[in-house]
């Protein structure tokens, strides 16, 4: 009886990770360590995996009547997942441990707005409901995403939403990509601009860069072009940590020609 109650995840094996930190950056190295503890019966643990996972929110197009409406899914998805131990076999009521490390991907979204982030650790046990662990997460912009930040906050801009969403126009490693929206609140683009929208593409030494930049409609003329979706100019750049000192400026003028 009680090899068939642990077969179905009663008594069965119990895991716990334990993060050194629960704040980190983009490529940053996670540490800390995982606590497993045997059940009633001894068990053959056949994987120990750790996944990062993020939420992401997903647009379904449908018709209702002779109308198209939208709708709005929050789904999840596995940024990475390794194999952090060999199979072995833990003891009734055993218990052990050891140290993990695991790298944050590069392309790992914010956790801001709605975006949630959390490390999974999963017992992989045969004829058994898997147990897990889930442990969430910050993630804060690192040196280079937070240079870009502060040089668009310095000309008047403030982020005011944030969201991972699916795209069919940008190609991408993950299913969605984290969109930045600023409104100018102040400084030179506060009469000129609706908004600005922000894309970034984070590698290891270097940002790729996408603005939308918005124009306000002005005139009867450029309130045609608005309905039209002319309004909109998108930018793409590169940038560095050598760039950083002038990146405000940099911005500035890019955001300037086409607004």
């Amino acid at each position: 009886m009680k090899k068939m109650l642990s077969s179905i995840g009663i008594g069965s094996a119990k895991v716990d990770t334990v993060l050194n930190n629960d704040e980190f950056v983009p490529g940053e190295i996670i540490e800390g360590v995982v606590h497993i503890e045997g059940g009633k019966v001894e068990q053959k643990i056949e994987d120990v995996y750790l996944s990062i996972v993020a939420t992401y929110t997903e647009i379904k197009e449908f018709e209702f009547g002779d109308k198209e409406k939208e709708m709005e899914m929050t789904k999840q998805a596995v940024l990475s997942k390794v194999k952090i131990i060999d199979a072995f076999t833990i003891g009734k009521g055993e218990r052990v441990q050891f140290p993990i490390q695991v790298q944050l991907s590069y392309d790992t979204p914010l956790t801001l707005g709605k975006t949630k982030v959390w490390i999974q650790t999963g017992l992989d046990i045969d004829n058994a409901i898997d147990p897990s662990d889930r442990d969430y997460i910050r993630v804060t912009p690192n040196h280079l995403v937070d240079g870009l930040f502060k040089s668009l906050e310095d000309i008047g801009f403030r982020m005011y939403e944030v969201e991972c969403e699916t795209t069919k126009t940008l190609r991408n490693r993950l299913p969605f990509i984290q969109e930045f929206e600023f409104k100018a609140k102040s400084g030179p683009f506060h009469a000129r601009l609706d908004e600005l929208e922000v894309v970034l593409f984070v590698e290891e030494n270097k940002v790729s860069a996408i603005l939308e930049i918005d124009r306000k409609a002005r005139g009867s003329k450029s309130l045609l072009s608005e309905m039209l979706e002319k309004d909109e100019s998108v930018v793409r750049f590169t940038y560095t940590e050598e760039d950083i000192p002038n990146l405000q400026n940099s911005l500035y003028e890019l955001i300037n020609q086409h607004s």
